[in-house]
């Protein structure tokens, strides 16, 4: 996620320097969006049984890393829409199976630590925004930070690799067919389908919206995502604290439904610093949901791990399919505004459908 949200980070520069527009992204995403969901469906059904969650995911990061260089040097906007392949094929290969290695050490161990995966995103995306901000603010080249980062990353797939789990406690078994999920995890998938459609209209398109309507910089324009991760930092480290003292049906609706209100409320304001704040809080707020969702569909369900969170993922993300093309019209046509208000909406009625749901094991 250092990777991804730097590039988040760049967006407006990048599509400045392509001379391409917001339907033109949203296209890109879609690309990607598509490679993705093939690609996680293929990896958890097929090769996570036959190779383990391990190998497959640290192969994924080196090829997000590879990808994200070619995102901010390709010459044109075909090359930078075809990079968008293999950029979701890396990412359906190491987030979400990074997902699956999270719950079989919780299944092993008996310790909740998918709050603390959950962390590892906003900490990337934190400092992603940071370095995209000075990438942009020292005129730096970012082809030559993603090289950097690439070597990085093999650095890290090495770590992974020799520290994750072992072979006997990695998961093994034969593949699944494609089929509908459980009606037991099926609620929790739609659940996911809505929070990460409506979680990547500020990731993807918070940078765009900051320079184009609230008038921010350029070097300015990833202080959402920053703002954003690191309320979900604070949240992430301490939800076992939080799950202790409110309750883990608090956490994962109430705080979710106050967070997409005092957003909205904001975003009415329309002030500049108010947003940054409250977006600190909305990422505090909502960061344990996923976790939260992810973890009662596990235990609600008879199928493995792999095919439950491959499921759910794929739920959660098909709204790539067609979010980024809508997302990117009403931009182009009214505002991206209007995108950020219905964020806050379909929020807001998830938290309340999640409290419907909610049972208490």
């Amino acid at each position: 996620m250092l990777i991804v949200g730097c590039y988040f980070g760049l967006i407006p520069w990048n599509m400045e320097r392509l001379q391409i527009d917001e339907s033109d992204l949203g296209f890109a995403i879609l690309s990607f969006g598509v490679s993705f969901l093939i690609s996680n469906q293929i990896e958890g059904r097929i090769l996570v049984p036959k190779f383990g969650t391990k190998k497959i995911m640290t192969i994924g990061l080196v090829i997000i890393s590879f990808s994200n260089i070619i995102l901010v040097s390709a010459p044109t906007y075909l090359i930078l829409l075809l990079a968008h392949i293999p950029a979701g094929i890396g990412w359906g290969s190491s987030g979400p199976i990074g997902g699956i290695h999270a719950q079989l050490i919780e299944r092993h161990s008996g310790k909740i630590i998918s709050p603390y995966y959950a962390m590892g995103f906003n900490i990337g995306i934190f400092l992603g925004g940071i370095l995209s901000g000075f990438i942009l603010g020292n005129s730096m080249s970012p082809t030559f930070v993603f090289l950097i980062l690439f070597f990085l990353s093999i650095i890290v797939s090495l770590i992974i690799y020799m520290n994750g789990l072992p072979k006997d406690l990695d998961f093994k078994g034969e593949g699944e067919k494609l089929k509908i999920p459980e009606k037991n995890v099926l609620i929790f998938g739609l659940l996911l389908f809505v929070i990460f459609g409506s979680n990547g209209i500020i990731i993807d398109w918070s940078a765009l919206w900051f320079t184009k309507e609230l008038n921010a910089p350029l070097y300015l324009a990833s202080l959402g995502l920053i703002c954003l991760s690191f309320g979900g930092i604070f949240a992430n480290l301490f939800s076992n604290q939080l799950i202790n003292l409110f309750s883990e049906k608090i956490v994962g609706c109430y705080f979710v439904i106050f967070g997409s209100l005092i957003l909205f409320s904001s975003i009415i304001i329309g002030n500049f610093y108010l947003i940054l704040i409250t977006f600190f809080f909305y990422g505090f707020l909502t960061a344990n949901l996923v976790p939260i969702i992810i973890r009662q569909a596990v235990k609600h369900s008879s199928e493995s791990i792999p095919t439950t969170v491959t499921n759910l993922i794929t739920m959660g993300f098909s709204p790539l399919l067609f979010a980024p093309a809508i997302i990117g019209f009403i931009a182009e046509t009214y505002s991206l505004t209007i995108n950020m208000y219905a964020l806050c909406v379909i929020v807001f009625f998830a938290g309340n459908i999640f409290l419907r749901k909610f049972r208490v094991n």
